[in-house]
């Protein structure tokens, strides 16, 4: 079990990270707004390099139970992955959503553009700057929304550090789907380095590759923006926009967390 130092938080139990060898996680309930964000949290066994929040696309809502297991989304890219960032030496975070914010298993709608989902993952953000800093979030698919919202809101120790955003709901596409530059708008605001990441081939109609370039001019006052388009990996055999697909990165995870741990160890 890895020991860590859990401020103003429940420490719930150490659950084993599946594939991930001689790894555990802790699982944490962080108070946020009078709620309580349950999180899955892990650390490396030497000094942390920083600490990634990772936030999985789709509706959000992972339903984990407080032993620690994923009800929904352990295969979505930036969850299944956790374990190899952990490797790669940051402290992770995989918060839930908070349970005001759910209704029964699905979400509240329009909560990723919601001041207290900002709050939420600000309160993780700052918990987490007890354990390593500095503290990142990195979100994928329609959590680029959170990832965004999060950036514009946040000041002082709840801000993040640096934003990762892969295979992203940025640029508005069309009005079945939000998309950041919409429903969390004025993305100059935001002030911390960006990366955006997508495939080449990613076949979901609300974040092809050509969506990168309109993407990145929307953050105009981002001290630091890199755009990077990836390549291989395989279509798989489903829907374009879940993570068994290119839009997931399928069979590039490696190359994925090397990308953006060699990124932000750049900073």
């Amino acid at each position: 079990m890895i020991h860590l130092r859990i401020p103003a938080v429940i420490a719930v139990l150490a659950v084993l990270v599946p594939g991930v060898a001689k790894a555990a996680e802790i699982v944490v309930e962080i108070p946020s707004r009078g709620q309580l964000v349950r999180t899955l949290v892990d650390k490396p066994s030497g000094a942390p390099a920083a600490s990634l929040v990772l936030l999985a696309g789709g509706h959000g809502n992972l339903a984990i139970a407080k032993g620690g297991a994923i009800g929904w989304g352990a295969k979505n890219q930036v969850v299944r992955t956790r374990g190899d960032y952990v490797g790669a030496g940051f402290i992770t975070a995989v918060p839930d959503v908070a349970p005001d914010l759910k209704d029964g298993q699905s979400v509240k709608p329009a909560y990723r553009w919601s001041e207290p989902h900002a709050k939420d993952l600000g309160a993780v953000v700052k918990h987490l700057r007890s354990y390593g800093k500095p503290v990142y979030i990195l979100g994928t698919s329609r959590a680029a929304l959170s990832v965004a919202n999060a950036a514009a809101r946040l000041t002082g120790e709840e801000a993040p550090d640096a934003i990762v955003i892969t295979s992203g709901m940025i640029a508005h596409i069309d009005d079945k789907h939000p998309s950041a530059q919409r429903n969390v708008g004025s993305l100059g605001r935001i002030k911390q380095p960006l990366l955006i990441v997508y495939h080449e081939k990613d076949g979901c109609a609300y974040t092809p590759a050509s969506s990168a370039e309109p993407a990145r001019k929307l953050f105009s006052g981002a001290r630091k923006v890199d755009v990077l388009i990836l390549k291989g990996g395989s279509a798989g055999g489903g829907d374009p926009c879940q993570a068994s697909s290119h839009h997931g990165f399928l069979g590039m995870d490696s190359e994925v967390v090397k990308t953006i741990a060699t990124w932000l160890k750049a900073l």
